[in-house]
């Protein structure tokens, strides 16, 4: 049920971030809760839905603002990449599924599909999101008279058992990956949360997803079988998870700030030289995020350039986040790993969120179109 009474707290005309901040409070209250649970986060989805921020990503045509389609334009990717990082800072768990909510709804608006049903389903309250993940032989689907037939497993699918309208890739026999709307009602499937037993992250509901001879209808399909890992979209679109991890480190920053004035130990030289290092890895991280979004989102840039300074983003995005992380634990001491500190949670969260895959395969391509090209990136 969507907290409706949040609704008269959003005025009419107020943009994406500023109605975020009013909700913000409580879904960073509400975030130790859902850590010490390992609990869906559903009231700040609710809380999400009711502040309008789950409609306004959709097309125009369909009720949203085009946020997360726009997004494609440079000179929207500032809009979302504030909002994301707005929304990170509150909570990694809800940035990380808020994300995903974006992103289905720019994949089906790109390739084609049923942007109607992702429009019900924000209407309602509703979060979306995509799940790509698996091991061995995966997801498969074939093909029948009227659809598609799924079975096999996927997996890190965050939202499990929560989300009804996820985005799902699984594999075709010959022509590469499809995608699809999933009911999640739909007989045969089966989801498992046992398996997420994570340090931090640890309200995504990620979880294990079994399907078993599952009917996909054909209008249920965005796309072709292909379309999904297309150059630069896939890999380009990464900086959104950066924009929202970029949250999560502001966060960590402020609360470092807090613990040192708190404790006294903001007198001291040697915790001053360790927190001006953390705030200077934080703005270094900052202004790469804003340009990864800003290169990500040019029309005329080619794709091969794109997804290099991205892939070139996310490792060094990881050596800065990372060191302000450790920063803050050495200064603030036991109190970092301690609950029910949020420091502890912060830092948990955000270490987890950064062991995205193919890390270091982005690293070496990065490289290599460096190294193809004079050893750097064109201003």
């Amino acid at each position: 049920m969507v907290n409706v009474h949040l609704q008269a707290r959003v005025p009419d005309g107020v943009d994406a971030v500023a109605a975020f901040a009013l909700i913000a409070p409580e879904i960073f209250a509400d975030a130790d809760t859902v850590d010490r649970l390992g609990a869906f986060p559903a009231d700040a989805i609710a809380s999400l839905a009711a502040a309008g921020l789950l409609t306004r990503p959709l097309p125009r045509a369909h009720g949203g603002e085009a946020l997360a389609v726009a997004a494609e334009a440079t000179e929207a990717a500032d809009c979302l990449g504030a909002l994301l990082t707005a929304i990170g800072a509150a909570s990694l768990t809800v940035g990380r599924l808020f994300e995903g909510h974006c992103n289905a709804i720019l994949l089906v608006d790109r390739y084609g599909g049923p942007m109607a049903t992702l429009a019900a389903e924000a209407s309602a309250g509703r979060i979306s999101g995509v799940w790509n993940a698996e091991r061995g032989a995966g997801l498969q689907a074939r093909r029948c008279s009227d659809g598609w037939r799924l079975t096999g497993r996927k997996v890190h699918c965050s939202g499990a058992g929560s989300i009804r309208r996820p985005l799902v890739t699984a594999q075709t026999p010959d022509d590469g990956p499809l995608m699809c709307l999933v009911d999640m009602a739909s007989a045969g499937i089966a989801v498992d949360l046992s398996v997420w037993q994570a340090a931090g992250m640890r309200g995504t509901a990620t979880g294990t997803v079994d399907f078993d001879d599952v009917f996909v209808a054909a209008d249920a399909v965005i796309g072709g079988p292909g379309d999904y890992y297309r150059a630069p979209l896939f890999a380009g679109g990464a900086w959104r998870v950066l924009a929202v991890q970029l949250g999560g480190l502001r966060q960590i920053l402020a609360l470092h700030a807090a613990q040192l004035t708190r404790s006294g130990r903001g007198a001291d030289a040697v915790s001053r030289h360790r927190f001006s290092a953390a705030a200077g890895a934080f703005e270094s991280a900052r202004l790469l995020v804003a340009e990864a979004g800003r290169r990500a989102t040019d029309a005329t840039a080619p794709p091969d350039a794109i997804v290099a300074y991205v892939d070139l983003a996310r490792g060094t995005f990881e050596t800065l986040a990372l060191l302000g992380v450790d920063a803050a634990r050495r200064n603030a001491g036991l109190a970092a790993f301690l609950g029910p500190d949020p420091l502890d949670r912060c830092c948990r969260d955000l270490e987890t969120y950064l062991r995205q895959p193919m890390l270091d395969a982005s690293r070496d391509n990065a490289a290599a179109y460096l190294l193809a090209r004079g050893g750097a990136f064109q201003p």
